[in-house]
């Protein structure tokens, strides 16, 4: 998995599909977690490019509980 890729998850079945926005290693545990933006085709806009702006990564993350970057 790499960030960007277009994932689901077993427990939910196909249904939802994902886009994988981050990755980090939980230091209690050792298990690399995915952060994940749900992919919701109901909710899919159209906007100029001139509205957009970008969203750091550290702000992505500062979204999140509990993560810790390696």
């Amino acid at each position: 998995m790499k960030i960007g890729d277009i994932v689901t998850r077993r427990v939910c079945g196909e249904d939802a599909q994902f886009c994988v926005i981050g990755m980090y290693t939980n230091l209690s545990t050792g298990e690399r977690v995915a952060i994940l933006a749900l992919l919701d085709p109901t909710r899919i806009v159209e906007a100029s490019v001139q509205e957009l702006a970008p969203v750091s990564i550290k702000a992505l993350f500062s979204m999140t509980n509990n993560v810790f970057l390696h």
